[in-house]
């Protein structure tokens, strides 16, 4: 184990390299992010583990979801590039499960290292700020689908909140995007049964607002959809800053 003294040191040198770097990107990587690739459906971090670590989504989709008994799980977030991805927990141990929805690429650091580094950078502390305010706007949209909103607007919320989370880093042409996401995690991240989830899904597509098929979401009507849903897209827009972006 380290001392006290050469942990101090560490720290020292980790605020001298950053204190003069202007961008989230050279920050990042003057922390020392390691790179890693995850297939899809790996666990990268169980609930109830002992977890010191944060992770910035480069490419792919991941998965944040709560782990109830009997197998049942409630998803609160993905997590999809540029997301910056910051496991609760308490005495040490993730109160949440992250898992690789579709391969994931992410950058991982240690969350006290980057903590402590970004205590002694504005850009950094502001990020970090940003990055909370966002995951909180998120999940009480999400708390808001599941409590109050009708099964169809809360299906039709959710694929447009991918829709304006995707559109921001490139990832959507034309109204379409590429959307690994089963029936079953759909419902397990509305609420709803898998059945359902089925039911709705037709709806939208009779409705001639939304169509879903084979991995690709297409919205058909875009003002159609909005108005169904009751979206606004101002939570979308509050999320962290890009961090790849100036």
């Amino acid at each position: 184990m380290a001392s006290l003294h050469s942990r101090r040191c560490t720290e020292s040198k980790i605020f001298r390299r950053t204190s003069d770097l202007k961008t989230p990107t050279a920050l990042i990587k003057a922390l020392g992010f390691t790179p890693k690739r995850y297939p899809a459906e790996t666990v990268i971090v169980n609930q109830g583990e002992a977890c010191d670590r944060m992770f910035i989504v480069e490419s792919g989709w991941g998965c944040i979801s709560h782990e109830l008994a009997g197998g049942q799980r409630q998803i609160l977030d993905f997590a999809l590039t540029g997301d910056i991805v910051l496991p609760q927990f308490y005495t040490g141990r993730a109160l949440e499960t992250f898992v690789a929805q579709a391969e994931l690429s992410v950058l991982v650091a240690s969350t006290k290292t980057f903590t402590v580094a970004a205590m002694q950078s504005p850009r950094l502390f502001s990020l970090v700020v940003e990055t909370l305010v966002h995951n909180a706007a998120v999940i009480a949209q999400h708390l808001t689908n599941v409590g109050r909103r009708s099964a169809l607007a809360r299906t039709a919320h959710l694929f447009l909140e991918l829709e304006a989370r995707l559109e921001r880093i490139g990832s959507v042409t034309r109204h379409s995007y590429e959307c690994p996401l089963t029936q079953y995690d759909l419902a397990d991240a509305l609420g709803l049964t898998p059945i359902h989830v089925n039911r709705m899904l037709r709806e939208l597509r009779e409705r001639k607002v939304l169509e879903f098929r084979k991995s690709h979401v297409r919205v058909l009507d875009q003002q159609g959809l909005t108005k169904l849903a009751g979206f606004e897209s101002d939570y979308v827009d509050c999320r962290s800053m890009s961090v790849y972006g100036a």
